[in-house]
């Protein structure tokens, strides 16, 4: 892992990760094919684009994200003194780091003009309106957008838009959705204390041994997984739960259950491409990678044929974290899981899964 993303977070061996400056702030390392199938099975089962919900939680989220992490304190009121440039260039890296592609700025005219390419972006959607929400907060204004591919780059073009209002573009509610996402996950700071230790963890850094599965290629802006080659990012994990929140209120449907079922099937998929043989210690290596990508804390683990019982303290969203057991337990089982679990209280859920 790159020093400065040790740096810049925390892993408190409570199955979380931390943004240092925003404890709030649960980070996550996931699968980059896991949004695209997900949007596009929601999109399926509602019937509806689901586009609009997705451009409005990357805005709010980039806007929150900087104003936390990089515009913190004093800094946010020096903005128009900072040399943009520099600022631009803090975003690029960290762009890159968390796994959404190698960016670079072609041109750049404060108040008017950022031009961007980028190269194997793991979602062009998310990169450019990420970018348009980076130009946004920095120069106050509201902005259009455009982008096109030239072979394998994308070249992405943000200008003012003409007669726009300081901070017009700002969408509230969307603002809104992510804070409370972001609350909701982070169980307003009160997460449950390690229990157990199920992997080592560096002693300078804390950063445990299960990342050691991950390469950076920096070079490329992806992270990678050393045994089975899939390509994962580095992101906040609420941009999902305020984007779910927000289908939810606009279809008055709970969708719970489906993004349970629909991860499941995904990870079933996803583990069945890979070819790797299932082995005697798959749920245990499963434990590990749960605590160091940050969806939780396994405090109770047993399985035997057909059978799989886990406790998680600190879940990432209970029907994400759910499908992900279930779809692996199918894959190792070979056979279709019954699933059964519940949440004592919101910050630990009880998981049983056994075949059908």
């Amino acid at each position: 892992m790159p020093l400065r993303l040790s740096k810049g977070y925390n892993w408190p061996g409570n199955g979380t990760i931390l943004a240092r400056h925003d404890p709030y702030m649960r980070m996550v390392i996931f699968e980059d094919g896991y949004y695209p199938s997900i949007w596009s099975e929601l999109e399926n089962r509602l019937g509806l684009s689901i586009s609009d919900a997705m451009i409005r939680g990357q805005q709010a989220s980039t806007w929150e994200y900087m104003e936390n992490n990089i515009l913190y304190g004093g800094r946010k009121y020096l903005l128009h003194r900072l040399p943009v440039n520099l600022l631009i260039k803090r975003i690029i890296n960290e762009t890159s780091l968390f796994g959404f592609g190698k960016v670079s700025v072609v041109k750049y005219e404060r108040g008017k003009l950022l031009v961007m390419k980028v190269k194997y972006p793991f979602d062009i959607i998310s990169v450019v309106w990420g970018v348009k929400g980076i130009f946004e907060l920095v120069e106050g204004v509201a902005a259009d957008l455009a982008w096109h591919e030239e072979g394998d780059e994308y070249t992405i073009s943000v200008t003012q838009k003409a007669g726009s209002k300081p901070h017009e573009n700002i969408d509230r509610s969307a603002i809104k959705a992510m804070k409370d996402a972001r609350s909701e996950l982070s169980f307003d700071g009160q997460y449950l204390a390690p229990q157990g230790e199920r992997c080592s963890r560096c002693s300078l850094c804390g950063v445990p041994s299960g990342v050691e599965e991950l390469e950076w290629r920096e070079d490329e802006g992806g992270i990678y997984s050393r045994i089975t080659g899939r390509r994962f990012i580095y992101t906040s994990g609420h941009i999902f739960v305020g984007v779910v929140r927000d289908l939810e209120a606009r279809t008055g449907r709970e969708l719970g259950s489906f993004i349970l079922e629909a991860t499941k099937f995904w990870q079933l998929r996803e583990l069945q491409k890979t070819r790797v043989v299932p082995q005697p210690d798959a749920y245990d290596r499963m434990a590990k990678q749960l605590l160091a990508f940050g969806f939780g804390n396994v405090w109770d683990l047993s399985y035997g044929e057909g059978h799989l019982e886990i406790t998680i303290a600190n879940p990432l969203y209970v029907p994400r974290v759910v499908g992900r057991i279930a779809g692996l337990f199918e894959y190792v089982e070979g056979r279709e899981a019954e699933i059964n679990f519940y949440s004592p209280e919101p910050r630990l859920v009880k998981v049983e899964v056994k075949t059908a």
